[in-house]
């Protein structure tokens, strides 16, 4: 990853907080300026390198081959066009979406057809000019000539538009630059870029592209040739720009309120360290934070933890998933809250949970979680669809149960207008509808004891009642357990 100006440094950072390496990669950092590691993660696969230098193009070209790096990912536009000028190259900058791609060729001064041929031989795509060009980039081998922007787009067959015309690239890619993955192509060789731009920084977009940027050099090293990309999305990335919004009906201090009494009128004391699972924006923790308590918060979602990074009472924010082991320990009440327990869809995944809760706890202290019951699913989200207007589009919830499996199977859809046109992104979210009996069952095989089952709306103790009533009477329940003494 190779960033020349402070403003990307700044960004990178911000996207490096909570990055999730894959096992086996490393990640060489070459940034242009002094050395400054407290805005870095500490990571084994995270290597970075300052250079300070007069030319620091030349000593990280130099580095590059002494350290035989041969993927290359740039931070921005801008330090890739710098970076060829000193280097005296000239590439093709391709931006390729699920449906549509464009080769700028602007970079580039003679040779047109030969380098149209060449790339579209290595990518095995058939080119498309528009006509207005064919005096300048000639007719490519196998080529399709187009009467303008929008004939070309409605022929819709998956064709790469080559053309020297950087404005029509950037208004067409520029306007939604998030669903572009943009790569470089030179001397043989290419490099993605993250495409980073100081008018619309796009958190998503980019991160989605450094996360690209590792599976290709792993699907490379592999033998195997890198896939274009999708709409669809892993569950709470792009989301997560709108999680807020969405959770707005939520009275988040009652939330807080209730295991707060709940884990005092078990221990008899008030916590003092606190740890959020599964927190997403971190909006519960946040008022924990400006109660005055000590909180840290962990996610699996670098995209939520992101958006809580902007938070004014942001806690400690760490990136793990509801598996990991905890790191550190010693706190007094571990919560995990908003339905994030039916996450976890196999029985072996909910036991490692409450293990790990067990070993991040002090003696005494609890574990709290919530759970979206059966009634909730038959009642709430069984065969239902909703629609929303977001600030950029339109957001549709399509919902339904599996009686069979015990899923509750959710779908977002985001239609965002690009152009003439909507562009539709898409996630999936599968949650397990858990029994109560299931759960007494789990954690009475746990290191934790279960202490009390709890409705919202009512005060008493529920862990004497039958579980098929509570299933069926509730849309939610809250299961608390206690470390022993």
């Amino acid at each position: 990853m190779i960033a020349l100006t402070r403003w990307e440094r700044q960004q990178l950072a911000a996207i490096w907080q909570f990055f999730p390496f894959r096992a086996g990669s490393r990640w060489h950092y070459l940034y242009a300026g002094q050395e400054d590691s407290e805005e870095l993660p500490e990571h084994p696969a995270f290597l970075p390198q300052a250079f300070s230098g007069a030319d620091p193009v030349a000593a990280m070209e130099e580095f590059v081959a002494t350290a035989g790096i041969t993927e290359l990912c740039f931070a921005s536009l801008g330090t890739q066009q710098r970076w060829a000028r000193a280097t005296g190259t000239s590439s093709i900058t391709l931006y390729d979406s699920a449906g549509l791609s464009l080769a700028d060729l602007s970079a580039l001064d003679e040779g047109f057809t030969a380098r149209i041929d060449e790339l579209c031989r290595a990518l095995d795509r058939h080119p498309a000019i528009l006509r207005a060009e064919v005096p300048i980039l000639g007719s490519p081998k196998d080529g399709s000539i187009y009467v303008d922007f929008d004939a070309y787009r409605r022929a819709c067959y998956g064709e790469l538009l080559c053309t020297r015309n950087h404005d029509l690239v950037s208004a067409v890619c520029h306007s939604s630059l998030a669903s572009f993955t943009v790569r470089h192509h030179w001397r043989g060789r290419q490099a993605l870029n993250l495409a980073l731009d100081e008018e619309k920084v796009d958190f998503l977009a980019a991160l989605n592209r450094l996360r690209q940027a590792g599976a290709e050099a792993a699907e490379n090293t592999d033998g195997n040739s890198p896939g274009t990309p999708s709409a669809y999305q892993a569950s709470y990335s792009l989301f997560a720009q709108y999680y807020d919004s969405y959770m707005s009906h939520v009275n988040y201090e009652q939330w807080v309120d209730l295991i707060l009494s709940w884990h005092k009128r078990v221990t008899r004391t008030a916590p003092k360290r606190i740890l959020e699972l599964a927190c997403g924006t971190a909006n519960a923790s946040e008022i924990l934070v400006f109660r005055g308590f000590e909180v840290d918060a962990c996610d699996l979602s670098p995209y939520m933890l992101h958006i809580a990074e902007s938070k004014p009472f942001k806690p400690s924010l760490f990136l793990n998933s509801l598996t990991d082991p905890i790191p550190g320990g010693g706190y007094d009440l571990v919560f995990c809250l908003f339905d994030s327990f039916n996450y976890l869809v196999k029985k072996a995944e909910a036991a490692q949970l409450l293990t790990n809760a067990y070993a991040a706890l002090n003696p005494g202290g609890t574990f709290i979680f919530d759970i979206s019951t059966l009634h909730n699913s038959l009642e709430n989200f069984c065969d239902t669809t909703s629609f929303n207007r977001v600030r950029d589009g339109y957001l549709i919830q399509i919902s339904s149960y599996e009686p069979l499996t015990y899923r509750q199977i959710t779908h977002f859809f985001l239609f965002r207008k690009n152009l003439n046109a909507y562009e539709r992104f898409e996630e999936r979210h599968v949650q397990r509808v858990y029994r109560t009996s299931e759960l007494i069952e789990l954690c009475a095989a746990s290191k934790l004891q279960l202490k009390a089952i709890f409705a919202p709306d009512t005060r008493p103790n529920l862990l004497s009642r039958d579980g098929n009533d509570l299933d069926n009477r509730y849309f939610r329940l809250f299961f608390l357990l206690q470390k022993p003494l």
